[in-house]
């Protein structure tokens, strides 16, 4: 008799602990949804995606949201660069223009690693960076940029072999006024 009621309570508690996990999740989302300084569920990060059969350093930008979010360009900039052997003079910035739109509930990949090795001056040796970088996305007609975090970069030509984030300024970018002559860019 004991057993049966043991089992029946686990019946009980199991689902119930379940519905009561899910709703924390689905809580958590909306609060984190929220608590974005536009509302919009939507988080440029920068992490790895396997593209063409290697894992590559990637702009990530998961679009949790129920809008679609457009996409516009992603700017670098590289500071502390220790480089050798390049082939040309590195800028230590870079714009990568996207324009491309991020449906509601998917992910879209960017590949980083060209645009850090242009900026780097293509090196064709070891050489290290910390990288900054933002976003600038459009959701409807309202524009946006996002500063992702810096992360210290050792690579190999276009090879990453090491990122750690780091905390501290990073490139200073040019503010929208400076970057358009005293206007707002649109």
């Amino acid at each position: 008799m004991n057993s049966v009621a043991i089992l029946r309570a686990f019946g009980i508690i199991l689902p119930a602990g379940f519905v009561l996990y899910a709703a924390i999740r689905i809580w958590r989302a909306r609060v984190q949804a929220r608590s974005r300084r536009w509302g919009i569920a939507f988080q440029p990060e920068i992490g790895f995606a396997w593209q063409d059969d290697f894992k590559s350093v990637a702009l990530l930008l998961p679009n949790r949201s129920k809008e679609h979010v457009w996409v516009e360009e992603f700017e670098i900039g590289l500071t502390r660069l220790q480089a050798d052997d390049q082939t040309a003079k590195a800028t230590c910035h870079e714009i990568h223009k996207i324009r491309q739109s991020v449906s509601a509930r998917e992910m879209l990949p960017i590949s980083l690693v060209e645009t850090i090795y242009n900026a780097a001056g293509r090196p064709q040796r070891r050489y290290s960076c910390r990288l900054s970088s933002i976003v600038r996305f459009r959701v409807g007609a309202q524009s946006y940029e996002e500063p992702l975090p810096a992360y210290s970069l050792q690579m190999i030509g276009m090879t990453v072999s090491k990122i750690r984030r780091k905390s501290g300024p990073g490139y200073a970018f040019p503010t929208k006024e400076a970057a358009s002559g005293g206007e707002a860019r649109e």
